[in-house]
């Protein structure tokens, strides 16, 4: 998984889940009559936001579409996600390499099974300018704050509310230019967010079969890496990469 990857997953698990409790406890409707545009955004905000306060435990299978100048076709994998509050998730990448992500805190690894090698990732200061960015160390409004958002009433019956994000300053738009979510209208949760970098590159996740609150063992977080796996550390808050890697002892 290129390091670009690894950022994109440690955003979507962001988005997902790094979202500060709702006050209030009735549910707003963003599709009431009589609202003006930016009212019906703030009433998805505030409404994703008070489901996302709910969310203890989530899993669902997941197709993610990748186009890169470093590829020389789209890519398109599969696998399934797992996530429990606040900060522990697993991504099991079955097609078309078998891949383990899993994200405790702050560290991150990613173990590349056919290869017998794994990334241990410090993810560091790079967390703490996603979560600022996304919202997550203040409130919702902080993601309007940083981000131009249009939002896009569902079209017609099964069709998501469609929010697209576009970086209101150069510090952002350096790394991403544009992002785009799409909200679930029944369950009101992101089921699907494409991320476009600022040279093109574009990652599209979607997320299947979404199931929430439903027991996940704990051991399903904790990743035992056999002896001949080869590790290295990298450390994503200083941008630098630690030593050549070197077997497990």
């Amino acid at each position: 998984m290129p390091m670009k990857l690894r950022c994109t997953a440690l955003l979507v698990l962001l988005t997902l889940s790094a979202i500060p409790a709702l006050a209030a406890p009735k549910a707003p409707d963003p599709s009431a009559p009589g609202l003006s545009g930016s009212q019906r955004l703030q009433a998805l905000l505030d409404r994703v936001r008070l489901e996302q306060q709910k969310l203890k435990t989530m899993e669902a299978r997941f197709v993610q579409h990748q186009e890169s100048a470093m590829l020389a076709a789209p890519e398109e994998s599969t696998g399934v996600f797992s996530y429990a509050a606040p900060d522990r998730v697993r991504w099991e990448y079955q097609q078309p390499s078998p891949i383990t992500v899993v994200i405790q805190g702050d560290r991150m690894t990613t173990w590349y099974r056919d290869l017998r090698r794994a990334d241990l990732v410090k993810v560091g200061r790079y967390s703490n300018q996603v979560l600022k960015y996304l919202g997550a160390s203040g409130n919702m409004q902080t993601l309007v704050d940083y981000f131009t958002v249009k939002l896009s009433m569902p079209a017609k019956k099964g069709d998501g509310y469609r929010l697209e994000l576009v970086p209101r300053y150069a510090r952002i738009s350096k790394r991403l230019k544009s992002m785009t979510i799409w909200v679930d209208p029944e369950i009101f949760f992101p089921t699907r967010m494409q991320y476009v970098e600022a040279d093109g590159d574009k990652t599209d996740y979607e997320f299947r079969d979404l199931k929430k609150n439903a027991p996940i063992p704990a051991d399903r977080f904790v990743l035992k890496l056999p002896k001949e796996v080869q590790t290295r550390t990298i450390d994503l808050g200083e941008g630098k990469e630690g030593k050549e890697p070197k077997s497990r002892p």
